[in-house]
């Protein structure tokens, strides 16, 4: 069991890596199975539609930085 929640999780940030997220700029997005299932400003409220819509899944959770954000 252990094993597939990785994998849906790696599959999830290879989607997170190669998908165009500007139309979420600034909102947190949970994804699922290479899938945007919820998106939002507020965290606590992404997560939860996530987990309704996905019980038994583990959504990464993940804010949209603005263009000006510097990551090191």
């Amino acid at each position: 069991m252990k094993v597939k929640k990785e994998m849906s999780t790696q599959m999830s940030y290879q989607y997170f890596m190669r998908t165009d997220m500007s139309p979420y700029v600034g909102e947190w997005v949970a994804i699922v199975d290479r899938e945007i299932v919820a998106h939002s400003p507020n965290a606590k409220e992404v997560y939860e539609k996530a987990k309704k819509a996905y019980p038994r899944k583990r959504p990464l959770l993940t804010r949209i930085p603005g263009k000006e954000t510097m990551i090191l």
